[in-house]
């Protein structure tokens, strides 16, 4: 037989333990908000924002290009095709 939804009576260490009070079944219609969250709405003005913007960090791509102009930045031929490489790979496999 498979028990019913809700409050049943357990053991608790060997201990019998019953419920005290009767499980409430609310219905979903008086649960719900009729405005969305403030996190919710939050997040949907974050997101639009996002999406307005270039996604690209400028600040570290003026770095970079500083870094390149002034022979800082590491160029290593090697990771840079095995970095080539991978991506194709990625880019093939989603194909």
């Amino acid at each position: 037989m498979i028990d019913p939804i809700g409050v049943t009576p357990g053991t608790v260490q060997g201990v019998r333990v019953e419920p005290r009070e009767a499980t409430k079944v609310v219905s979903l219609q008086s649960i719900r908000a009729s405005e969305p969250a403030v996190a919710e709405t939050s997040a949907r003005e974050t997101a639009k924002a996002l999406a307005a913007q270039p996604p690209v960090d400028t600040d570290r791509v003026q770095q970079i290009r500083r870094a390149l102009q002034e022979g800082r930045y590491p160029l290593v031929p090697a990771k840079i095709a095995d970095r080539m490489i991978a991506a194709q790979m990625k880019w093939a496999e989603k194909k």
